[in-house]
């Protein structure tokens, strides 16, 4: 799981609108997130996980958002819309899969392939977005 430590940049996805869609957020919320969630504008992912604690730091042009919590225990945060969303982290092998549940359920999975890190994020009806990141 070390491995997955360090700092990373988004240089490709997949499926957004798609998965967006799959959400059933609201159009404005969708438009701003096409405009701003892509590989041209800077998007990071800090990652640690150390022991049984996970830390992801996000930055988009949004802002940046902290998500923290114990691997297994539920942790209350806010969706890409402002509505609260509960996560749990879970570890399988050389995986780290964050489960949202609230106005919408997502399963989001980072795993390493070669030398990126890509995160596959799946909405409760299976649809499903891919995002590629490399290390800075």
């Amino acid at each position: 799981m070390a491995a997955l430590n360090g700092k990373w940049k988004l240089t490709s996805g997949e499926k957004l609108q798609e998965y967006l869609d799959a959400l059933g957020l609201q159009d404005e919320v969708k438009g701003k997130a096409l405009k701003v969630l892509t590989p041209d504008n800077d998007i990071t992912q800090e990652i640690k996980v150390s022991g049984n604690d996970v830390t992801i730091i996000t930055t988009t042009p949004m802002g940046t958002t902290e998500s923290k919590a114990a691997v297994g225990e539920e942790s209350s945060q806010s969706a890409i819309d402002g509505s609260p969303l509960k996560v749990i982290y879970k570890i399988d092998g050389d995986k780290l899969i964050e489960e949202q549940k609230g106005s919408f359920e997502s399963v989001n999975v980072r795993s390493l392939e070669g030398d990126q890190l890509i995160m596959k994020l799946t909405a409760g009806n299976g649809v499903t977005c891919i995002r590629k990141y490399v290390k800075v």
